[in-house]
């Protein structure tokens, strides 16, 4: 019997989605979870849709922070990289940011997007869907829905942070500090199972 608790415990302890708060939010703050890469989370990532993520797949996850932690990210060449055919892969750009009225929420629904300011800074927005109104319907094909909204939280990133945006995040990427500071960004692309 003793047995088959310990196993029950074990396993809720596995399965996120019945953490506590400070269960979530010490597991958010060890950073365990991106294998070492430095760089900071930003305070904007949904932490339980990240912990659920994670454990659903670890491997990948690993896979992606490790591709960040050890790639010449300053001098990788633009374009894609797969990091494990279609389920992961990294995509590299460079521009200079748009001005908000230029820029649309978007979502996807097969990947999870990691993105990750290399040079430069520019301007994310992050709001739910309940804020936005659509705007293009979404396209499987390139697994992408554009909205319209002026509402959400904007955060500055920069090469000191990282964002994570799951399918329920509208996310509004590539917005102009102020600054025409030419940008080289990634962004890792991670499915969802």
């Amino acid at each position: 019997m003793a047995v088959l608790l310990a196993g029950a415990c074990s396993d809720a302890k596995k399965d996120p989605s019945g953490w506590t708060e400070n269960e979530l939010n010490e597991w958010f703050i060890s950073k365990e979870w991106c294998d070492g890469w430095e760089v900071s989370p930003d305070s904007s990532i949904n932490k339980r849709a990240l912990a659920i993520a994670y454990h659903k797949n670890p491997e990948r996850w690993q896979k992606a922070f490790q591709y960040l932690k050890t790639a010449d990210l300053k001098n990788a060449g633009l374009g894609k990289t797969e990091l494990d055919g279609e389920k992961l892969f990294a995509s590299v750009a460079e521009y200079y940011p748009k001005q908000r009225e230029e820029v649309r929420y978007e979502s996807h629904e097969k990947y999870i997007d990691i993105q990750y300011v290399i040079k430069g800074e520019e301007i994310m927005g992050i709001t739910t869907r309940d804020k936005v109104s659509a705007d293009e319907a979404y396209n499987e094909e390139k697994d992408i829905a554009f909205y319209k909204s002026e509402n959400g939280d904007y955060r500055h990133a920069t090469p000191a942070n990282f964002l994570i945006f799951f399918p329920e995040d509208m996310h509004r990427p590539s917005i102009s500090t102020g600054d025409s500071v030419w940008v080289k960004k990634v962004v890792i692309k991670l499915k969802i199972d």
